[in-house]
């Protein structure tokens, strides 16, 4: 992602609705955050936040505006993904993935699902020398 946006825990929220079936009517996304208990003067703001910050777009539908992510759901996650790990783990990826592991809160399916994504980044590095 080019322009870093820090999206809060709550703006998390939001977006997620809208990235789950974009473009999205305000009265849309209100019904799909029934169950924060959020008032629409709440969900407009944080609306507003994100459109300011870049993470939301625009379009003008009638009296209303249709709301469409700006960026993407993956582009999001690595940002914040890297800004977890810098201020975490120093930036060290591997002092994370080491953490999690040695926490023993992984199933044996997700530490397989790593293997394999080592063994297929390998293979990917071995094709490009």
């Amino acid at each position: 992602m080019k322009n870093r946006v820090s999206i809060s825990e709550s703006e998390w929220v939001v977006m997620k609705i809208i990235w789950g079936n974009a473009p999205k009517t305000l009265p849309e996304i209100i019904s799909g955050l029934k169950h924060t208990e959020w008032s629409t003067t709440t969900i407009q703001t944080y609306l507003a936040r994100l459109v300011k910050k870049g993470a939301l777009a625009t379009e003008r539908q009638g009296k209303g505006y249709l709301y469409y992510p700006a960026l993407s759901e993956t582009d999001c996650q690595i940002a914040e993904s890297r800004t977890f790990l810098n201020r975490v783990y120093d930036g060290s990826l591997s002092q994370m993935v080491k953490g999690f592991v040695k926490s023993g809160n992984l199933s044996a399916d997700e530490m397989n699902e790593l293997k394999e994504l080592i063994l297929e980044q390998e293979k990917l590095n071995a094709d490009n020398k």
